[in-house]
């Protein structure tokens, strides 16, 4: 696993020095720490922490560590655990309803660290795997027999299954965002570029169907490999992503029976693919097609959908929870307070997108993903 990169929020400047001390002899990269919630909640889009270790009370700060918490649950994905002493009962229970993936009590030694971090970031990419797919197909894709890697337009994973995991002896939690490479981790160059080209020959021929045989290893021991690659489509009927179904054996993958892998693919095409959610809107909910969605806008502890037709949604939710409900392979994030569908977008400039005559702000840590998503020429 990539070293995981901490902030540390603690305005006890001691207490931030030994943690910070502590961070880098388990390994982890730790930034320098932030002694001010506000200061802190403006570096997250530069410095793109893994993980935020955060005191709950901040006394010195004009933000306690609560309402930093937030502001980190409402408009990034990213996982904190909270350090505390002591806390009255009120600040504990604002403290839940910001959803931190643990606790670590003070004093603390460093295997109450290291543990908490541990545990709270297997927790958070648990978490991502589920938004990704949904409890019902993780375990249908689960007990299939053959090994399925889905990968979005970049050759980034967003999804194994634990047939894959078992044929290329990497954990989903190590490959999740990663490019395909790093779920071929202990496979020969070869077969790296092998995925990279398959998947690319399936995204940008125009949902072409690919297939090749290629060694595959799991650290331990090497096996020919026969990979069948189908196309993985939009909301509107469009390539954004790939999805390869591996299964060992010494005949070429075009003479394998195909009939499970065409059915294991439109079941996978399922995932991606559905089209709507529902909204309540005054007295009733009501059908909003992720096709009519241009952004969607988070405004305090309210989230609004603004749609071609006009029609805007405004909702008591995050923008956590949105991005959960929404195709991964559709919308992107750009920036903390916003989220927009990626064939919406008419234009670009340094620092925004436009979509339908409105420029829509992108932050500086979402930026290079975006661009990476785009047809650039």
């Amino acid at each position: 696993m990539a070293t995981l990169k901490i902030m540390i929020v603690e305005d006890e400047i001691i207490v931030a020095k030994d943690i910070q001390r502590i961070l880098k002899k388990l390994g982890y990269e730790a930034f320098d720490p932030f002694s001010n919630g506000k200061k802190a909640l403006d570096a997250i889009e530069k410095l793109n922490p893994d993980l935020v270790l955060l005191d709950i009370n901040l006394r010195s700060s004009e933000m306690d560590g609560v309402h930093v918490a937030e502001q980190i649950h409402q408009h990034y994905q990213i996982p904190f655990i909270f350090l505390t002493a002591f806390s009255d009962k009120n600040t504990l229970e604002r403290a839940k309803l910001t959803e931190p993936y643990g606790y670590i009590i003070k004093p603390f030694e460093e295997d109450d660290i290291r543990t908490a971090i541990e545990i709270a970031y297997y927790k958070y990419t648990k978490d991502l795997e589920l938004q990704n797919k949904g409890n019902r197909f993780a375990a249908a894709l689960d007990s299939v027999d053959v090994a399925v890697i889905i990968t979005d337009a970049n050759e980034k994973v967003i999804f194994m299954n634990k047939m894959a995991e078992t044929l290329t002896g990497c954990l989903k939690q190590e490959a999740l965002g990663k490019d395909i490479s790093v779920a071929m981790k202990n496979s020969p160059q070869e077969t790296k570029n092998a995925f990279k080209t398959l998947a690319k020959t399936v995204v940008g021929d125009s949902g072409k169907d690919a297939e090749s045989q290629v060694p595959i290893s799991n650290g331990g021991g090497e096996n020919k490999v026969a990979v069948n690659t189908f196309p993985i489509l939009t909301v509107n009927n469009k390539i954004n992503g790939c999805a390869f179904v591996m299964s060992a054996g010494d005949r070429p993958a075009a003479t394998q029976e195909t009939t499970t892998d065409k059915n294991l693919f439109n079941f996978l095409e399922n995932i991606y693919a559905n089209n709507s959610f529902f909204v309540k809107k005054d007295s009733r909910f009501v059908r909003v097609n992720f096709q009519d969605i241009m952004w969607i806008e988070a405004l305090d502890n309210y989230v609004i959908i603004k749609t071609s037709s006009k029609e805007q949604y405004v909702l008591h939710s995050s923008m956590k929870d949105i991005e959960s409900k929404l195709p991964p392979l559709n919308f992107s994030r750009v920036h903390r307070s916003y989220i927009v569908q990626l064939e919406k977008i008419g234009a670009l400039e340094e620092n925004a997108c436009i979509i339908d005559g409105n420029r829509i702000p992108i932050g500086k840590s979402y930026k290079d993903n975006l661009m990476s998503r785009l047809n650039l020429f």
